[in-house]
């Protein structure tokens, strides 16, 4: 246990520089996401359909993530990253021009969808090995909950923004400001000057795969870990894709309503995120993941059983705040532990996270459309609890892992 403040990292000019960029680029990125599930349910008025949108950004992104993570290992991250930026971009720009023109159709969202989940495929791996080189060992302890919070922050900020410029004015200039967002990180990578990389993966894309497999699966903590993350994100997380549902046919909300719901774990993980060096230097990595998990699992079954507005509202706001306590408290464990020629492979394992995510709203609205959401949201929040107790509680390595700063 040890007490990291978020303020180290930030007295670096550099991750300074990226993680504001950072921070424009996620809340486009989470607009986008938000409109299209908007839109697509809109004009078909179809959970399947719904879910079949979000399908098509995680068939990219899951086949590709750790082919991206190999690539981070041997290519300059920062040329991945912008040319990442420029294709998603460049999307989202199409998609706009054609909702502005009113020509918009559910085919044109899926393939907005899909390109999308190329660019995440290369961008997630790439930023996760990028932004180390930025910090100092001793550093890297505060910088990866200012990440997290990144994402946590935006997820107040992009949906309530989204909901209240689509209700005024529609989705064009929602997608055109999220593809303005995803342009800016491009410009700021020019600005910043990263350490000196570790040694390059030599051999074959497949052959230094198969070594990152070997690698994660003779260490208990990284396959704990990673599996209850990979598991959390398949089965639960797309819970963020079901809200448009919930929304209209649970909780009787207007696009504002939506915006507040979607804000809801936002506000809940930016208070996690503040909060967590207090929570590091009070407990142990293996009880910050157990618990956190638990409660997120709790609150979510919560949510599926709500049928009041205000009190699903809270229970988002708990669902938000314990994603943010076991996400972080894996990122760390990770990032701390993970040997440099092997840091991007590593973690675009554990970024596989964000692409399951899509497959989780398509399961979770797929099922949703057989057996109600209230009832597939519940099971999914049921089916993760089982596994923390059953699996995750009983790892003896995880149990005895204990961090500490590293010297530079």
């Amino acid at each position: 246990m040890f007490k990291a403040s978020p303020l180290i990292a930030l007295k670096v000019r550099d991750f300074r520089r990226y993680w504001s960029a950072l921070v424009v680029q996620v809340i486009g990125q989470h607009m986008y996401q938000f409109t299209l599930g908007w839109m697509a349910f809109e004009i078909t008025g179809s959970q399947a359909q719904l879910g079949l949108i979000h399908l098509c950004a995680f068939l990219p992104q899951f086949s590709l993530t750790l082919f991206g993570g190999v690539l981070a290992d041997r290519i300059d991250p920062r040329k991945l990253i912008q040319s990442a930026q420029t294709l998603s971009a460049s999307g989202v720009v199409v998609v706009g021009i054609l909702a502005l023109l009113g020509r918009v159709e559910v085919w044109h969202l899926a393939a907005g969808s899909f390109l999308f989940g190329v660019a995440n495929a290369i961008d997630e791996p790439s930023r996760a090995s990028f932004f180390p080189r930025l910090l100092s060992k001793p550093e890297l302890s505060s910088g990866v909950p200012l990440i997290s919070m990144a994402f946590g922050g935006s997820r107040i900020v992009a949906p309530s923004i989204a909901g209240f410029v689509i209700a005024e004015a529609g989705a064009p200039p929602v997608f055109l400001l999220s593809a303005l967002g995803m342009s800016t990180m491009i410009a700021m990578l020019f600005l910043v000057r990263p350490g000196k990389a570790g040694e390059a993966s030599h051999g074959s894309l497949l052959g230094n795969l198969a070594d990152s497999v070997r690698y994660i699966r003779n260490n208990e903590v990284f396959s704990r870990v990673i599996l209850a993350a990979l598991l959390n994100a398949t089965f639960a997380m797309g819970y963020i894709h079901m809200l448009p549902v919930f929304a209209k046919l649970v909780l009787g909300v207007d696009a504002r309503g939506l915006g507040l719901l979607a804000s809801a774990p936002g506000i809940g993980a930016l208070c996690g995120l503040l909060t967590y060096p207090w929570l590091q230097s009070r407990t142990t990595p293996r009880n910050a993941i157990v618990y956190a998990l638990s409660a997120y699992s709790c609150a979510l079954i919560g949510v599926g059983l709500s049928v009041w507005f205000w009190v699903s509202f809270v229970l988002l706001l708990g669902v938000g705040l314990a994603q943010a306590y076991f996400m972080t408290s894996c990122q760390v464990v990770l990032q701390t532990l993970v040997e440099d020629r092997y840091r991007g492979r590593v973690m675009a394992m554990f970024t596989l996270v964000w692409s399951l995510v899509y497959l989780s709203g398509f399961l979770l609205n797929f099922s949703g459309s057989l057996t109600g959401p209230r009832i597939a949201l519940a099971g999914g929040g049921i089916i993760v609890l089982s596994y923390v107790w059953l699996s995750l509680a009983r790892s003896v390595a995880l149990r005895s892992l204990v961090l500490a700063p590293k010297n530079a």
